[in-house]
């Protein structure tokens, strides 16, 4: 039994190469005997088609089919002619592909015009049919060669494939693996600036200021909550004083006062906040158009429906009066938040927790992605790994078969994790 064979890995592809060339080598050896026989039949068979243009052919045939004869031979002297021009040479697989498709030439033309020669010209028909058959059998002797040559080659081309899969794997694992060590580093120098900043905004809110600052915001949040209260209180007064004024404005419209129905108009208009600067104006925008409003009231033009209208449109003053007392006080509000906003954005407390804080969220997000990518590296690291295993058996069996015995070849193992 054949010893096996011990291989470096890094020599694998000029073992391959010489293989090949072994393949190659044997395929000329084995087919050179039948290029020679093919040749020479070739030969023959020329001559076989030169020798039936001055034959004349079985006189004994029926005259019809002595003249299809006549007719059909030079056209298949043209054929062959044309068909055997063609002289196989250069290396076994184009040799072998030329004595084919002449091979397949000189049978369709036997098929074709030469079925109409054998009656006429039997010996030389049947002569060339020998011919063909010798030039068939060497063909299907090559075609036995070429094989096993084909097959060889794919073997090498599979183990080369097995060897190139193998490399490449191996580079991207180095390339994964360190792209994981990559990202570690970066989530480590990440986690510690995190620290730092954490540690920044503990160490800030131990400072004086940092009290001052609660107590304004806190301050801030108490004015945001009588805003939102004065916002309601005058959401009382409008509403109604709304409704009763778009009713106020019909009925002067109605009897042609278009100068108090123009007034209400001005009202509804600050009501409804679709004029600049109405807000200020609208108390006495309603006071002045209380009168008007107030006599519809009491010569029943005008209904009072429920008790805010009763509240808001028994007196001349108690409406105006309510809206300008109200909006005053939101007045008060804003202005002191205002003031507020201005002395907490210049604590510099207040500066430095921002910019800590902003650093921190865009530290959070780079850990973030440094995490997800590290761990997709992993993953590729571990999916390459099964991949590299499964390659290298492939690559065993590929290359034994090759050898056509037991092959060792010292792949190298992927490097360790920690390397």
């Amino acid at each position: 039994m054949e010893e096996g064979l011990e291989l470096s890995f890094d020599d694998l592809p000029a073992w391959l190469d010489a293989r090949e060339e072994e393949i190659g080598r044997r395929l000329s050896d084995a087919v050179r005997p039948s290029e020679e026989a093919i040749g020479g039949t070739l030969d023959h068979l020329r001559e076989a088609v030169a020798r039936m243009e001055t034959a004349e052919g079985d006189e004994e045939v029926h005259p019809r089919l002595r003249d299809i004869s006549k007719k059909a031979l030079p056209l298949f002297m043209k054929s062959m002619t044309q068909i055997l021009s063609r002289e196989p040479s250069g290396d076994p697989e184009t040799f072998y592909a030329t004595a084919v498709e002449t091979l397949k030439g000189v049978l369709k033309a036997m098929k074709g015009q030469g079925k109409y020669l054998s009656s006429a010209y039997p010996d030389e028909m049947k002569e060339i049919r020998t011919v063909a058959k010798d030039l068939g059998r060497e063909i299907n002797t090559m075609t036995e060669a070429i094989t096993r040559a084909r097959e060889g080659r794919q073997q090498v081309e599979d183990a080369r494939k097995s060897y190139e899969s193998l490399v490449r794997i191996r580079e991207e694992h180095v390339a994964a693996a360190g792209q994981v060590r990559e990202c570690g580093t970066a989530l480590a120098e990440a986690e510690r600036t995190i620290r730092e900043a954490e540690e920044g905004l503990a160490a800030l809110k131990l400072r004086p200021e940092y009290t001052r600052k609660h107590e304004i915001e806190e301050r801030m949040r108490e004015l945001d909550a009588l805003d939102t209260e004065t916002g309601r209180e005058i959401a009382a007064f409008r509403t109604p004083a709304i409704h009763l004024f778009r009713k106020a404005e019909k009925v002067a419209g109605k009897v042609g006062d278009t100068a108090t129905a123009a007034a209400i108009g001005r009202v509804l208009d600050a009501c409804t906040g679709s004029l600049p600067d109405d807000e200020e104006d609208l108390p006495d925008l309603i006071e002045a158009v209380m009168p008007a409003t107030l006599a519809m009231i009491r010569q029943g033009d005008l209904l009072l429906k429920n008790q805010d209208e009763v509240r808001l449109f028994s007196d001349p003053d108690t409406l105006p009066a309510g809206i300008r007392r109200v909006l005053h006080r939101q007045r008060e509000v804003r202005e002191q938040r205002a003031a507020l906003e201005t002395t907490h954005a210049a604590l510099p407390g207040v500066l430095d927790e921002q910019r800590l804080l902003a650093a921190l969220a865009e530290l959070r997000r780079e850990h973030v992605a440094k995490s997800a990518a590290r761990t997709r590296a992993e993953n590729l690291r571990e999916i390459l790994q099964t991949s590299y295993a499964a390659e290298r058996e492939k690559f065993s069996s590929r290359t034994a078969a090759l050898a056509g015995r037991e092959v060792e070849v010292d792949v190298p193992d992927l490097p360790s994790p920690a390397s």
